[in-house]
């Protein structure tokens, strides 16, 4: 099974400020056959402008493909975050430019975003996570625009609560819907190894997720770090490779001006 970095981000991304040709020495360093630039667009984000400044993104990315084309296939992404009061801005910017590959992400909902908490307020976590998942059917149900569905449960990165973890059982139902429709779209799911942090034996989701998906007979997969520094690129590859094998996955997905290779 090939190993990849399929989420990675930049200094073209406004939460980070790492050299993309320092990712791809890393990637290299630790033995990967293919990676891709995944840098954020959000529309409407309500605090920090995360826009895309495409044409220098795509001019320095195609530089390092043929830098290192003999050592390393380079593919440029985006993740979006999808938004379904953004529809018509979404599709237009993901339409525009000739992306290998395109992840869509919920980081929004109804203008209050994760990070600084405004989402959480005044609700209990089943509430919040809940309403994450309820949020994530509607965001599949409605784009077509994407390749994979990023980091399905990572909801549980954030929240005032003392257990910050999914009780997947409660919101089983959504989960498998949200499955069931992407199978049916020919989307896939990824792990996200930026959860090994929070969960300590898995990323976002966890590969009992992964497993589902597999049984409603879903087959396209990847694997990303969502790494922001260099040093994060290629972690826990290895390990998620080696329990897709383990759930019978015999090769991860690579797309191709989001088409699958």
């Amino acid at each position: 099974m090939r190993k990849i970095d399929y989420h990675m981000h930049t200094r073209y991304s406004f939460d980070s400020e790492a050299e993309p040709r320092e990712h791809v020495l890393q990637a290299i360093k630790m033995g990967l056959d293919e990676i891709c630039f995944t840098d954020h667009r959000d529309f409407d984000y309500p605090i920090d402008p995360f826009e895309l400044d495409v044409e220098p993104y795509f001019k320095e990315m195609r530089a390092l493909q043929d830098e290192f084309k003999d050592q390393i296939t380079i593919k440029i992404g985006v993740e979006i975050g999808l938004d379904t009061e953004h529809i018509e801005e979404i599709n237009e910017f993901i339409n525009a430019s000739p992306y290998d590959f395109v992840i869509g992400s919920i980081h929004v909902i109804h203008h209050t975003e994760f990070y600084y908490g405004e989402f959480f307020k005044g609700k209990t976590k089943e509430e919040a996570h809940r309403e994450f998942f309820e949020e994530t059917l509607k965001c599949v149900e409605t784009f077509d625009c994407f390749n994979v569905l990023g980091h399905l449960d990572y909801i549980m990165r954030y929240g005032p609560y003392k257990d910050k973890r999914v009780d997947h059982a409660r919101y089983q139902d959504l989960i498998d819907t949200i499955l069931m429709i992407l199978i049916k779209k020919g989307k896939g799911i990824e792990v996200n190894t930026s959860g090994y942090a929070t969960n300590g034996d898995c990323g976002f989701p966890n590969f009992d997720i992964v497993r589902r998906y597999k049984e409603l007979g879903g087959t396209i997969i990847t694997v990303g770090t969502d790494s922001h520094t260099s040093d994060r690129v290629g972690e826990h590859v290895a390990d998620v490779i080696a329990h897709y094998q383990a759930i019978g996955f015999k090769d991860v997905s690579t797309f191709t001006k989001r088409q699958l290779d």
